[in-house]
């Protein structure tokens, strides 16, 4: 996974875990996770509409402050 950092930079995200089921940073991988679950919870109605912003919103969040700690700008394919 390659990044782009607040001084325009292009970097590599380096595996910084020891885990067999995934390449690259574990906060990514986590993050991924957390978004497959946050998927289960959509449904038909306004509070599993409901249930999924607030979880969205509570990953997003923790992914934003992980990016800003690491002087990440953006995400790249």
């Amino acid at each position: 996974m390659l990044a782009k950092l607040e001084d325009g930079s292009i970097v590599t995200l380096e595996k910084d875990c020891s885990c067999l089921d995934h390449d690259g940073p574990h906060w990514l991988y986590s993050d991924r996770l957390f978004h497959q679950l946050n998927l289960q919870l959509l449904g038909p109605n306004n509070l599993q509409t409901q249930a999924f912003a607030i979880e969205e919103q509570a990953r997003l969040t923790c992914k934003l402050s992980i990016m800003k700690a690491k002087r990440i700008a953006e995400l790249l394919q």
